[in-house]
């Protein structure tokens, strides 16, 4: 009877222990993803979700700036005619098409004005693209100075002043494509 209760002790104990090791191997995983997550920089992921922040606020403020001073169908019609115009005072001049050039050259003036009137949003946008490289200047990169923030295979470590402008470059881009502003196609 003894070693009956010994033999139920011990597989009791093994069960015991076994739900210990798989406990113990299911903590040792997670810290592994842990270990993983906290190699990437806190610096790499802040720079980019402010980027990221400030490139669909400034592609947001251009387009209420051009629905409110143009109207956003109007603005889209100039900027076509304006790239038509160009087009094609590029091809007169190639080909020395004075007849062409002296029909364009009357409606010069008409593309002037349309200059114009586009460029009232884009210089509001400009003047207030200062203040987004003060934050640039003045935040970032006294924050992380000429320190590492990223790492970028095949190039190497990339400073603030590079991770931010490639960010920047990146969601402006892509933010300009879903909110529907875009250069002159």
């Amino acid at each position: 009877m003894y070693s009956e209760n010994k033999l139920r002790a011990k597989i009791v104990i093994n069960e015991k222990s076994k739900g210990l090791y798989e406990t113990a191997t299911l903590i040792e995983e997670n810290l592994m993803v842990l270990e993983a997550l906290s190699t990437i920089p806190l610096a790499t992921i802040s720079i980019i979700l402010i980027a990221f922040a400030i490139s669909v606020m400034n592609t947001g403020i251009n387009r209420l700036l051009v629905s409110r001073f143009v109207g956003w169908t109007e603005y889209r019609e100039m900027q076509k005619e304006i790239a038509e115009y160009r087009t094609q005072t590029t091809q007169a001049m190639r080909t020395k098409n004075k007849k062409l050039l002296e029909k364009l050259k009357k409606k010069e003036s008409q593309i002037m004005n349309m200059n114009k009137k586009m460029a009232k949003p884009q210089l509001i946008l400009f003047a207030l693209s200062f203040s987004y490289i003060f934050i640039w200047w003045f935040v970032l990169t006294p924050t992380y100075g000429a320190n590492i923030v990223a790492y970028i295979p095949g190039i190497g470590p990339i400073t603030v002043f590079y991770w931010y402008f490639i960010c920047s470059m990146l969601f402006g881009t892509l933010s300009s494509r879903i909110i529907g502003v875009m250069p002159i196609e």
